[in-house]
């Protein structure tokens, strides 16, 4: 299968702390792939030299088969590639639907056709709240949702999901997990760093686990959930007893 990603040794290091260590993987068009592993391992830092945030201190990363490891962040946008964040940042005095305005305009200045676009994105990923509701008024998983919607706005090809559904109840991951399914008919690609172990089971069909800025384990969900390494440094016994 066509990858859309490629990391190829990448390291990084803040300092004394290597946050990232000699990684390597990628990522096939059209999938849903989950990033899992404890606190710290280094997900985040992933996702931020996927989305040239920072640079890797060491090897490469390409985009549909281009390096793109010295590639500005608004580049990476251009060229199909968006992200949201473990804390939702709405501008909070903006109504939703000028929210998704705002990704919008990544790609078209004129302000009727960034307006159809977000109100077109408002209804497909099913939010509660009215459009005209401001932001910082609307529930957690519209917030999710809202953070969803404004990086759809942007058009990606590879959408970078960062636990996007913490602080939901289980009723409501249901709901974000049938979003990422719904986005991935389209054509997108998702990468998904998520705590819920069940939920991350059930969306993705392939799970890489981070441990200690390294990739432990990767492989289908059924791989992962049965290896000794993956239960003993993240998943644990219990969980492996549940299966």
């Amino acid at each position: 299968m066509e990858e859309i990603i490629r990391l190829e040794n990448v390291t990084k290091k803040f300092g004394g702390l290597t946050a990232v260590d000699n990684f390597s993987g990628s990522i096939e068009t059209g999938s849903i792939v989950g990033l899992i592993g404890p606190n710290g391992a280094g997900k985040t830092t992933l996702f931020n030299m996927m989305s040239c945030t920072y640079p890797p201190t060491s090897g490469k990363i390409f985009y549909q088969g281009v390096d793109v490891t010295k590639a500005r962040t608004d580049s990476m946008a251009i060229r199909g590639l968006a992200r949201t964040f473990q804390v939702t940042k709405p501008f909070g005095d903006m109504t939703v639907v000028e929210n998704f305005m705002v990704g919008a305009f990544l790609h078209t200045r004129d302000k009727h056709k960034a307006r159809q676009q977000a109100e077109e994105i408002y209804e497909y990923i099913g939010m509660s709240c009215g459009d005209k509701k401001c932001a910082n008024e609307t529930t957690t998983v519209d917030r999710k949702k809202l953070e969803i919607g404004r990086a759809l706005a942007t058009k990606p090809k590879l959408l970078l999901l960062d636990e996007v559904m913490a602080g939901c109840n289980p009723q409501e991951k249901l709901e974000l997990v049938e979003t990422c399914r719904k986005i991935q008919k389209t054509g997108v690609t998702l990468l998904v760093i998520e705590h819920d172990i069940k939920t991350i089971m059930s969306l993705c069909g392939k799970i890489i686990i981070l441990h200690r800025g390294a990739k432990l384990i990767e492989g289908t969900p059924e791989e992962v959930a049965n290896d000794p390494r993956a239960i003993s440094a993240y998943l644990g016994e219990d969980y492996h007893a549940g299966c």
